[in-house]
C-alpha cells in the first residue's frame, strides 16, 4: 500500500518511492523492468498479451496497460455482428496497470477485439478497477499478482485509490471525468 506521504510527494512533483529505477524516475529503465516482468506473467501463467508500450500512440501515460488472456473459453467472446466477411478475434482478459511513477499496480478487467484492418479496446478508468466479472479474468489474477509481488510491485485496491485529490489540484487526464482522484495522479494519460 502506498502512503499518504508517498501520495503527497507525488503530487508535489518528487518521487513516490525511493527504491530505483522510480527514484531516478527514469522511464527506460521502469519499461525495461516492465518488459521483463511481462514476459515473466507470460511464461508463467501461460497467457498472451498485447502491451501498450508507447503511450497510446500520442501524448503521454503514466502507466503500461499491460493486457492478458489465453485462447480458451473462459476468454473468448462472440465476434460482433457486423456485416462483413472479415475474420475477427474477441477476448475478454486482465489488464494490469503497471505504474510508471511509483511501484504499484491495478487490475481491470477488459475487452479487445481485432480483424486485419484494426481493432477495439477498453480505455482504463477508476471505476473499473477491481471489477474482475469473469472467473478466468479473477482465477488470473491470482496467478499475475503473485508474479507481480513477487517482484516487489504492490497491488493498489479501488478503495485505496478512490481518494479524492486535495481541492485545486489538476491532473492532465483524459481517462476519468469527475473529481480528480488518487488514480488520477497515478494512472493518467494526456494526448
Amino acid at each position: 500500500m502506498m502512503s499518504d506521504s508517498s501520495f503527497d510527494a507525488l503530487l508535489q512533483g518528487q518521487p513516490a518511492d525511493e527504491r530505483p529505477p522510480w527514484a531516478e524516475r527514469d522511464e527506460e529503465a521502469i519499461d525495461a523492468f516492465y518488459r521483463l516482468v511481462c514476459s515473466r506473467i507470460e511464461r508463467e501463467t501461460r497467457t498472451l498479451s498485447r502491451i501498450e508500450w508507447d503511450h497510446y500512440g500520442s501524448g503521454y501515460a503514466s502507466f503500461v496497460d499491460a493486457w492478458f488472456y489465453r485462447d480458451e473459453p473462459g476468454f473468448r467472446l462472440p465476434p460482433f455482428k457486423r456485416l462483413s466477411l472479415r475474420k475477427e478475434f474477441r477476448y475478454t482478459g486482465l489488464a494490469v496497470l503497471l505504474c510508471r511513477m511509483a511501484p504499484v499496480f491495478v487490475f481491470i478487467e477488459g475487452e479487445k477485439s481485432w480483424h486485419r484492418q484494426g481493432g477495439s479496446g477498453y480505455l482504463p478508468s477508476g471505476s473499473k478497477v477491481d471489477q474482475l466479472r469473469t472467473d478466468a479474468v479473477r482465477e488470473l489474477a491470482a496467478q499475475v499478482q503473485g508474479v507481480l509481488e513477487a517482484q516487489g510491485l504492490t497491488r493498489l485496491s479501488r478503495q485505496q485509490l478512490d481518494v479524492p485529490l486535495p481541492t485545486g489540484t489538476q491532473v492532465p487526464t483524459m481517462l476519468d471525468n469527475g473529481a480528480y482522484t488518487r488514480f488520477d495522479a497515478l494512472f493518467h494519460w494526456e494526448d
